[in-house]
């Protein structure tokens, strides 16, 4: 019997050292090819490219390449603001658009007709929901309709305190334009219309008439709801990271600045619950910089150790790992990562945001490895040269394919 467990003893040691010899050798290999491919592509005769790769089932970094040296995110910055917000907001919380009156509502004769009048003001808050639409402008005026009020006698304000008058994104250059660089209103309507002209016009084809004029003013604390429109943190996450959608972003994080209670906070304000995350990841102020939330600002740095460090503590967090996982771009499958990896290894395994600013291409998230691990990673390439960035991309697609084989 003794002579048994020593035999059996004997054969679970060989077994742990040929499994501990071929984890390593996968390790090395993956060195090996990825140590290759960066000598050889034409990307890296110019471009810097930093790396870090963690293998997350064996706690162990297994691969490294300028992993402390600092690099623009672009859009890899979304990880960051989107992580803040369900950490410090959670998934349910309401990005309200909500209408209010003061005064009171009378019955009177004009023009030989009975009318209901609001002697008093209209206000709408808004809470920068990035998705509010026509339709939803249509509920909020329904509400003036139920009360049957024909005509205000006051003014019609507009609250729009939770976040800096600034329309741009701080850091967004002067002369930046289209799509990439939305307004940043708290009321827009359709991505881009000015909320008020909207209203205006929709109150008067419903037949309901305003006296006074309209302006920003922030909500008194004497007034009565009339209706709200809402939507969550939660159903708004995919839009921001599969299409990588900036006025999304910015919206979450004005959210966070909204929390300190300061009127018209500036993005300093929010930006501040951004760096207390990463500072409890345990790094410094030279490990990184934010200054807005989408990542088009070029005054954002971030070290691809920071970045794989967010991922691991997302990933330790099964709420946070839930809904960014979910919402992130998958390769070969659905967003700004559908047309990439197609046909290789890494197909349908990547769940990653991606990054491009002028010279920058960025790309991190998650994927499997052939032997099942979970692997975490973070991609950064700086001084890409013009037209260079579907090579630089490519770059990026093959290491991922050199991981998951």
């Amino acid at each position: 019997m003794e002579q048994l467990k020593y035999i059996i003893l004997f054969l679970w040691l060989c077994t742990a050292s040929i499994r501990g010899y071929a984890d390593n050798d996968w390790h090395t290999t993956i060195k090996h090819d990825i140590d290759s491919l960066l000598s050889a592509h034409p990307v890296m005769k110019h471009a810097s490219c930093g790396i870090m790769v963690y293998d997350a089932d064996d706690d162990t970094v297994i691969y490294a390449h300028e992993a402390q040296k600092t690099h623009r995110p672009a859009s890899t910055t979304k990880l960051f603001t989107c992580a803040t917000a369900l950490q410090n907001l959670g998934s349910g919380h309401q990005f309200k658009t909500t209408l209010y009156y003061t005064g009171k509502i009378r019955k009177k004769r004009i023009d030989h007709r009975k009318r209901r009048i609001l002697f008093g003001d209209i206000f709408v808050k808004g809470h920068f929901d990035p998705a509010f639409s026509s339709a939803d402008m249509d509920t909020l005026i329904m509400a003036l309709q139920a009360h049957k009020i024909d005509s205000i006698a006051g003014n019609l304000y507009t609250d729009v305190s939770i976040k800096s008058r600034a329309i741009g994104g701080s850091g967004w250059s002067w002369d930046d334009t289209g799509d990439d660089f939305p307004l940043l209103s708290p009321l827009l309507v359709d991505k881009d219309t000015a909320f008020i002209t909207v209203m205006r016009q929709k109150l008067l084809d419903k037949g309901i008439r305003v006296a006074g004029t309209t302006r920003d003013s922030i909500c008194p604390e004497k007034k009565t709801l009339l209706a709200e429109k809402s939507r969550t943190l939660g159903s708004l996450m995919p839009q921001c990271l599969k299409t990588s959608d900036n006025r999304y972003a910015e919206s979450f994080l004005y959210q966070l600045g909204n929390l300190s209670g300061i009127p018209y906070p500036n993005t300093k304000v929010s930006t501040q619950y951004v760096n207390a995350l990463v500072d409890s990841l345990g790094f410094t102020r030279e490990d990184y910089r934010f200054v807005d939330g989408s990542g088009l600002s070029p005054y954002n740095y971030v070290t691809p150790e920071v970045e794989v460090a967010l991922l691991k503590h997302i990933c330790h967090s099964p709420k946070l790992y839930e809904e960014i996982r979910r919402a992130l771009p998958i390769s070969g499958v659905d967003g700004t990562l559908e047309n990439r990896m197609k046909g290789t290894a890494a197909e349908g395994k990547v769940f990653a945001k991606t990054g491009t600013l002028s010279g920058t291409c960025a790309l991190a998230g998650y994927t499997q490895s052939a032997h099942g691990h979970l692997l975490i990673f973070s991609i950064m390439n700086d001084g890409v040269t013009y037209g260079g960035a579907n090579n630089t991309r490519g770059l990026q697609d093959q290491i991922l394919d050199i991981l998951c084989r």
